[in-house]
């Protein structure tokens, strides 16, 4: 005991120097590394840090095996093979030393190993100053009982060797069984090994060996271990058990199996109060409906909410989704993507991207958002879909057709037809296309307008067109004059993407420059007619106009024509908002 108070003495007055020296120099404490870093709440608002663990401030530098650091207040509690060094002080290598010794000494102050029971007991000096103790042997040290078939007692050194049914319990904490044990009384670390196998409430853990330091309630492994913990059954080469803080933490090659799923990964820390496990590496989990990714990540087994990142994707047998990081809340279904979405839908040859994704499981949708595109495939051509809201409504039941909505700011490109439009719906099922509040739709020279304008595609492309309410046609020719056509209802078929006739229905209006050649009019026609039918050859020209309900029609002379009269009621023409297929693709 004076040895202890010597050094504490020494390591006190060293302190007090090394405190001077620290203090005028206020800089803030740094970690420059650790194999673990964990952040708790719960006791404190503190780091834990584990395996070379390394600090620094200003010139002095300190190692250590675990700590707890205290940033916001710029402490350090520190643990274990301590070793201070700063530029030309010598004192502060001596208090590691003394660090060492006192702790050292502190641990072989230890309380003694006491027999408690034993059906014989032998001493034996011939092989070394120990006794042997047979048949129901049962050995104490302070809070820890240890039952074993027999064993070899080293009472002067405080040792134990025991042989068979070993079972060591210590209050409050782990139970332990094994075949075989070397136990060490002054430094509290016993070695199992032989059938190990230890529970903490729910938690079963079993190995060849494992390595257990009672003062600390730390035990480890390094020969492949399985720990079961309700449905989850999880193996790894190497793992350690935090008996104080709950924390197990698995090393190389481990592999996690659920009814549900599996789980491989490179590190895992799981904690039994929080239920959360921690992903440390490159991780793959498994199931039935899809693969899941990620290089960091956690998962709560009680709430089943998780989150994944750095290089996180799900990938399904149709579709994959890469993120920058995911979180799911499995319970509700509900799945939510940050950052340089990528969605990709093979059975759809669909590809949408996003900074921003939320999915509903339950009633199949995904919504994206922070400027959307969408890229499908459509007659071997890409479609351009740009909004601020995307929507992919899945669910098929209730007769309901799988469906891509977009919303506000709608833009739309292919080849044979660009858009714009407040909302826009496209039915996967048929290809059809419905554009909503001020849509604009243009196919070759032709612009159109209505209340409502819906698509409809076929085998050679772009099929039908139908303009509801206020239907506007404008064709703009080669010269600069505007073909137009109107009604109340529009419906415009086209002939491998080419127009090829309009039906009018109700307040038809037409006014139609007659070209003869390149340069020459003949006049031009102004027509109004309750129902009318115009054909279109195959430069754009109209061929033929069929009346079908009271027409009345003028035919003017080009220099002829009233200026008045040039532009129908309604008149707008938006070649300044036509998309490009630069938008989508820069």
């Amino acid at each position: 005991m004076k040895q202890i108070f010597t050094y504490i003495v020494l390591l006190s007055s060293l302190l007090a120097k090394a405190q001077s020296t620290i203090r005028s120099n206020q800089t803030k404490i740094e970690i420059l590394s650790a194999n673990e870093l964990v952040y708790n709440q719960d006791r404190g608002r503190y780091q834990i840090c584990r395996g070379n663990v390394r600090f620094k401030q200003g010139t002095m530098l300190m190692d250590c095996d675990s700590a707890y650091f205290y940033e916001e207040i710029n402490k350090i509690e520190a643990f274990g093979k301590i070793y201070i060094r700063q530029k030309d002080t010598v004192y502060i290598v001596l208090l590691s030393s003394l660090l060492a010794k006192a702790q050292s000494a502190i641990r072989s102050n230890q309380t003694k190993i006491e027999i408690l029971s034993a059906n014989e007991l032998v001493y034996n000096q011939d092989r070394g100053r120990y006794q042997i103790c047979r048949g129901n042997v049962r050995f104490k040290q302070g809070t820890m009982l240890m039952d074993c078939d027999s064993a070899y007692f080293y009472e002067e050194i405080n040792k134990i060797e025991a042989f068979g049914k070993i079972y060591i319990r210590q209050k409050d904490t782990v139970d332990l069984w094994g075949g075989y044990l070397e136990y060490d009384g002054d430094t509290r670390l016993a070695k199992v090994s032989k059938n190990v196998r230890l529970t903490e409430g729910k938690m079963k853990l079993t190995t060849e060996q494992l390595n257990y330091d009672m003062v600390d309630k730390i035990g480890y492994y390094t020969t492949g271990g399985t720990t079961i913990n309700g449905e989850d059954k999880l193996y790894s080469n190497r793992g350690t058990y935090y008996s104080r803080t709950k924390e197990l933490f698995f090393k190389d090659s481990v592999k996690l199996t659920n009814p549900e799923y599996t789980m491989e990964s490179d590190t895992l820390k799981y904690n039994t109060i929080t239920k959360l496990a921690t992903f440390l590496g490159p991780t793959y989990i498994r199931s039935e409906e899809n693969t899941i990714y990620c290089q960091n990540g956690w998962y709560n087994t009680e709430t089943n909410i998780s989150q994944f990142s750095k290089g996180a994707y799900i990938e399904g047998k149709e579709n994959r989704l890469e993120a920058d990081s995911m979180m799911y809340y499995r319970n509700t279904g509900l799945g939510e993507a940050f950052g340089h979405i990528l969605f990709v839908d093979t059975s759809e040859e669909i590809t949408i991207t996003g900074q921003y994704g939320k999915y509903e499981r339950f009633a199949k949708t995904t919504l994206i958002t922070g400027n959307p595109l969408a890229i499908k495939n459509i007659d071997g051509d890409s479609f351009y879909l740009k909004a601020d809201t995307l929507i992919d409504l899945a669910d098929t039941t209730l007769n309901q057709k799988r469906s891509l909505r977009a919303f506000r700011k709608v833009k739309v490109y292919k080849s044979d037809m660009q858009a714009v439009a407040d909302s826009m719906v496209y039915n996967f099922s048929d290809s059809t296309i419905g554009f909503y509040t001020d849509p604009v739709l243009w196919t070759d020279s032709n612009q159109i307008t209505g209340d409502t304008i819906l698509v409809f595609r076929g085998l050679e492309g772009l099929e039908k067109l139908e303009a509801f309410k206020n239907g506007f046609v404008i064709e703009k020719d080669r010269n600069g004059f505007y073909n137009q056509i109107k009604g109340k209802r529009l419906d415009a078929f086209f002939l491998e993407s080419r127009l090829k006739r309009i039906e009018v229905d109700g307040n038809g209006q037409s006014v139609y420059y007659a070209l003869e050649d390149s340069t020459q009019y003949s006049g031009v026609n102004e027509v109004v007619c309750g129902k009318m039918v115009i054909f279109i050859d195959t430069t754009n020209r109209v061929r033929t106009i069929n009346f079908q309900n009271k027409p009345k029609a003028s035919f003017y002379p080009l220099e002829g024509f009233p200026q008045t009269k040039s532009r129908l009621e309604g008149f707008s023409w938006y070649i300044q908002l036509r998309p490009r297929r630069s938008y989508f693709t820069n």
